[in-house]
C-alpha cells in the first residue's frame, strides 16, 4: 500500500500538519537506510480516557504509543495494533490528529530521506495497562495514563498541541 501525506489527510477532517528537517549523524542515517526508512510511515495514537493520556516510556523518554507501519497495512489498523502491542490497551479510532513529515539529513554530506508519522485519535475499549506492557521485543519500559505531558516527551511541542486541542 502506497499513499502520500496528502492522500491520508484528505480522508480526515483537517488534521494538523507539521514538516521539519532534522540533521542526524552518519551512523543514525545509515541505520535508517538499512531499515528502508526512506518514504516509510510510522503510526500511533493519542489515546484519551477521563482526561488522561496514554503514554509509553522507553529509557528516559515518554512517547505516545506507536511504531512502524507494516507492509500493506492500512495506517488505521497499524495504529491500533501498535497501541495494543505496546500497552495492552485495545482502542477504537475517532479521527486523525496530526501528520508529521520529517526530512532527515546526514550531517556530513547533506544526503536526505523522508519519513512520515500519522498520529490518530483513540479511545480505549479496555482501560488497564499491563504491568509488563506489550511484547518484550517492543522495548517499552512502562505504560501509564498521565494527566500532564512529561517534560522528557519526544516531540513535546506537538504532543502538547494535540493534548491542548483534544483533552
Amino acid at each position: 500500500m502506497s499513499f502520500t501525506p496528502e492522500d491520508l489527510a484528505a480522508r480526515y477532517d483537517d488534521p494538523y500538519r507539521k514538516a521539519e528537517r532534522i540533521e542526524i549523524d552518519a551512523d543514525r542515517f545509515d541505520r535508517a537506510m538499512e531499515r528502508d526508512d526512506d518514504g516509510a510511515w510510522g503510526v500511533g495514537a493519542l489515546v484519551i480516557d477521563s482526561g488522561c493520556v496514554l503514554f509509553v516510556r522507553e529509557d528516559d523518554t515518554w512517547l505516545l504509543p506507536g511504531g512502524r507501519l507494516e507492509t500493506d497495512e492500512p495506517p488505521e489498523v497499524g495504529a491500533m495494533r501498535e497501541v495494543e502491542e505496546e500497552t495492552g490497551v485495545t482502542i477504537e479510532l475517532t479521527g486523525l490528529a496530526a501528520i508529521a513529515e520529517q526530512t532527515f539529513v546526514r550531517a556530513s554530506d547533506g544526503a536526505s530521506y523522508q519519513f512520515y508519522f500519522a498520529t490518530f485519535l483513540g479511545t480505549p475499549l479496555t482501560t488497564s495497562t499491563d504491568s509488563n506492557p506489550g511484547r518484550p521485543s517492543e522495548g517499552i519500559d512502562e505504560a501509564a495514563w498521565l494527566e500532564e505531558v512529561p517534560e522528557n516527551t519526544f516531540d513535546r511541542d506537538l504532543v502538547c498541541r494535540l493534548v491542548d486541542t483534544y483533552v
